[in-house]
């Protein structure tokens, strides 16, 4: 399943996500799902999503945050392990709103020491918005008992890391982030290269990371193919796994320094070309660098 391989669908610790609504509640589950963008219509009253991680079930509750809704969040808290609640990161003039939505849970959140996780949403449009602004914003310093966490669930920025603080909160088990890849590059349908991103702690000479990645390249964007992986392997760096899709073209440097399977790092490639074309960021190829950065928070 890609970056999120160590999920499975199935479910039963109950979490619940509220917010106001429009701060992406819905959207952030389905990410967990897809592993990419999916558009939401506003959540009418509640849904519930079932996942089950590594063994133990998960119940998701997506509560309704238009104001005709909010009244039901509370008579959700009583068997609640986890309450995320999602902020709009993008939108300051509704913190006011949001503050005192969050501060008729907190009552109850403390009184059945429920885990409090924030998730600051919409990263992708609010970079220059540092998160002192929501803490001092919220007045979260005078909680003791929250984690804080700045994620975008359009471009998926932070998504992971995300999931894996929730896991952990949700049931104090510890779930480990593995990387899938190297190196990750993407180019334009006709082989045009707009982004090349390696792992922090690589070794690799950038230009012979770039040549290596062009080489691959250049011999498959003249293959007519969509969603066929081809693998090209090199002697000092690894195995490239190649794969086109609509409008772009993804290469991937796996090793087995990885530790995981090449097939799970294929599945991660397509995810993330399935995700660019998801959100369209085609239409703006200047946009692609961006995206493909804040994505690729999740795979290395």
């Amino acid at each position: 399943m890609g970056i999120f391989h160590f999920l499975t669908r199935k479910t039963k610790n109950k979490s619940i996500f509220c917010g106001l609504d429009s701060s992406g509640k819905s959207t952030i589950i389905s990410f967990l799902q897809e592993g990419k963008f999916v558009e939401h219509v506003p959540t009418m009253g509640k849904d519930m999503t079932e996942m089950e991680v590594q063994g133990i079930r998960l119940n998701l509750f997506d509560m309704g945050g238009q104001s005709h809704f909010r009244q039901m969040w509370l008579g959700e808290l009583d068997d609640t392990k986890c309450v995320v609640f999602v902020i709009d990161k993008s939108d300051p003039g509704r913190f006011p709103e949001a503050k005192a939505e969050l501060a008729k849970l907190l009552p109850v959140i403390e009184k059945k020491k429920i885990k409090l996780l924030i998730f600051a949403n919409k990263y992708d449009i609010s970079k220059d918005i540092p998160l002192g602004r929501i803490i001092t914003g919220f007045e979260l310093e005078k909680l003791s008992n929250f984690e804080l966490l700045e994620i975008s669930a359009k471009t998926g920025y932070g998504m992971t890391d995300a999931f894996v603080k929730f896991y952990s909160i949700l049931t104090g088990q510890v779930i480990k982030k593995n990387a899938v890849a190297s190196a990750i590059s993407i180019y334009s349908n006709g082989g045009i290269p707009l982004i090349t991103q390696a792992k922090s702690d690589e070794e690799v000479d950038k230009n012979i990371l770039e040549g290596g990645f062009l080489s691959a390249i250049t011999a498959f964007a003249e293959m007519k193919v969509n969603n066929s992986c081809i693998k090209f392997e090199s002697k000092d760096n690894g195995t490239f796994l190649i794969l086109k899709s609509q409008n772009f073209i993804g290469a991937l440097l796996w090793n087995d320094k990885l530790n995981i399977t090449m097939d799970t790092s294929e599945g991660a490639l397509k995810e993330l070309l399935d995700h660019l074309e998801s959100i369209g960021v085609y239409k703006q190829p200047e946009k692609v660098p961006d995206v493909v950065e804040q994505y690729v928070t999740n795979m290395m």
